[in-house]
């Protein structure tokens, strides 16, 4: 009975690994990534998409290694087309930084010369009657 339970366990945990090298989950969960990325960009977010790329490489170059050219070639294609989704998400991003700091610094000019124009006025003499 105990032999047949670590027989079952081990036939489980590599039905959980084939599952998990398979390129079309990873193709799946990158989709799902650069879709909340887009809404959500942030360093972790960014880490891990490109962590799964990688991950998607591999396992195309495991299909190459095995003669299955045709079944790589779809997943590369893929993988090309997710990269230049990731590269606009991740470009919109840079744009949105930017902006931010661009505003960042107006608000601080803003201020100075806000603060310039209240060091003038406290410098004005009194008018004489």
């Amino acid at each position: 009975m105990n032999r047949l339970f670590h027989l079952i366990v081990a036939l489980a945990a590599c039905f959980v690994l084939i599952g998990c090298d398979r390129p079309e989950a990873t193709v799946g969960k990158l989709r799902t990534e650069i879709a909340e990325y887009k809404t959500n960009p942030t360093d972790v977010a960014q880490a891990t998409i490109e962590a799964d790329f990688a991950r998607l490489d591999e396992q195309i170059a495991k299909l190459e290694a095995r003669g299955k050219s045709s079944e790589a070639s779809t997943y590369r294609s893929t993988a090309d087309n997710l990269q230049a989704d990731y590269r606009a998400a991740r470009m919109m991003r840079s744009l949105k930084d930017a902006q931010s700091a661009i505003q960042g610094v107006g608000e601080a000019v803003k201020e100075a010369g806000k603060s310039i124009g209240d060091v003038f006025k406290s410098d004005d003499p009194e008018p004489q009657p």
